[in-house]
């Protein structure tokens, strides 16, 4: 099995607490033969930007970004997610962070992503973990 991974960090190396796509950083891995292989580091221009997101229910897209530079991130909703997509982790299988919320969590899988949720820990406890667990670690990415 071979995917690239992206890991939601703050900026002290411990997987980020809150939403994933606010995440300051993320670590990309390889994982192949049962390790992670750190391939890069990516910022995150969300990371930079309150989460409009948190503690409300969002029950129809916005579509209300007239005036936004086309680089810039939506503030919130469907848009958001699908430029942290297409911008940020176009190229990932497999997140794993501390939290999502429910309209980029059926985002991201829609689009073939398999989130995967965890304590925020630092990075090299998850690291040795996913090495020590291997089937484990398989089978939750199966499910």
């Amino acid at each position: 099995m071979e995917l690239k991974i992206a890991v939601a960090v703050d900026k002290d190396g411990v997987v980020f607490p809150g939403h994933f796509a606010h995440a300051p950083v993320y670590r990309i891995y390889k994982y192949s033969n049962g390790r992670l292989e750190l391939v890069e580091e990516r910022r995150n221009p969300l990371g930079d930007v309150p989460d409009l997101d948190h503690g409300h229910h969002i029950s129809r897209l916005n579509t209300d970004f007239e005036g936004e530079s086309p680089e810039a991130p939506p503030a919130h909703g469907l848009p958001k997610y699908q430029w942290l997509r297409s911008r940020v982790l176009p190229d990932v299988s497999v997140v794993i962070a501390g939290g999502a919320c429910q309209t980029s969590y059926r985002y991201f899988t829609s689009e073939g992503v398999k989130l995967l949720f965890t304590d925020p820990v630092d990075v090299e406890t998850l690291e040795a973990y996913v090495t020590q667990n291997r089937e484990e670690f398989e089978q939750a990415l199966r499910e």
